[in-house]
């Protein structure tokens, strides 16, 4: 195959990225490609959830007009698509322990918990009705500051157009810079191995990126949070310290498929950001909060 031919496959590859990224970020109805990445629970959102979203997109400053959508995932991370500011709006999925108000309502969910960390291939169901789904239960519970938290940092990721826009931004720019390293190496060494070496350089740059921009954005976002005040201070320390023990219980049920997939600590090991250094983060914010409230009361 000639030169131009493979150029023009590469350039053809280019649209893929920002085409399916509006697919999955552009369009919040019911879509089919819509549901294949989006992945909403058939549990709904209750009530309490909902108006707990709103009292903190009330609190956002310069927005006029927030298209919003609230629903669950069967993840245990929550997530956003599009954005506040889209026509489409955004839609705020977050895990079904954030819905939970008792434990009792936690026990009509149904009859089975179903675990996977992320990891389909170590999926396993869990009797609630035993010793296990119990404890597990009862870990599934949040604080009322915890959920204002994860509220309020999955807003503040909906509203943030930096968080939208940079992964496209990135991909232009690795693709570009993929395409010179096919006219070059083509040059040197032939049209194939030009396009092989663009090809790879593109995916495992973009690929190298997307994880450190995706650590950046849960801590930026974390920060986003924490920063509108106490109460947001305190329920992110209360939910990393919950989600700990929550993946700590997980991991002594899953056995030998938990410890793959969770550390002795509670990190899951497909998160951007260990839970242990968010909650880090988190305390040592704590702890300088203190020392400056003790100042104040010393003046």
């Amino acid at each position: 195959m000639s030169y131009n031919r493979l150029k023009q496959i590469y350039l053809g590859i280019i649209p893929a990225y920002p085409l399916g990224y509006v697919l999955v970020h552009g369009f919040r109805g019911d879509q089919i490609w819509a549901k294949l990445w989006t992945d909403r629970s058939s549990i709904e959102p209750g009530e309490h959830l909902k108006e707990l979203v709103e009292q903190e997109i009330d609190k956002l400053e310069n927005i006029k007009k927030a298209v919003y959508r609230v629903a669950l995932t069967d993840q245990t991370e929550p997530k956003v698509y599009g954005g506040l500011y889209l026509t489409s709006g955004s839609e705020l999925q977050f895990p079904i322990r954030a819905n939970l108000e008792d434990v009792e309502k936690a026990r009509r969910l149904g009859a089975n918990l179903e675990i996977d960390m992320g990891f389909s291939k170590y999926r396993r169901k869990i009797e609630v009705n035993s010793a296990a789904g119990d404890e597990i239960i009862a870990r599934l519970m949040l604080s009322e500051a915890a959920k204002r938290f994860l509220v309020c940092r999955q807003i503040q990721i909906a509203n943030s157009g930096e968080f939208f826009c940079i992964p496209i931004l990135a991909w232009f720019g690795i693709s570009t810079t993929g395409y010179l390293v096919l006219k070059a190496v083509s040059m040197a060494a032939g049209a194939w191995i030009g396009a092989l070496s663009a090809i790879g350089t593109t995916i495992g740059a973009f690929n190298l990126f997307m994880r450190n921009f995706e650590a950046h954005k849960v801590e930026k976002a974390d920060n986003m949070a924490i920063n509108r005040g106490e109460e947001y201070l305190t329920g992110a320390i209360d939910y990393f310290e919950s989600t700990l023990k929550l993946n700590r219980m997980i991991r002594r049920v899953l056995g030998e498929e938990g410890e793959r997939t969770i550390t002795k600590r509670g990190d899951s090991l497909v998160d951007p950001v260990a839970l242990t250094k968010r909650l880090r983060n988190a305390r040592k914010l704590w702890r300088k909060l203190k020392e400056e409230q003790i100042e104040d009361d010393a003046e």
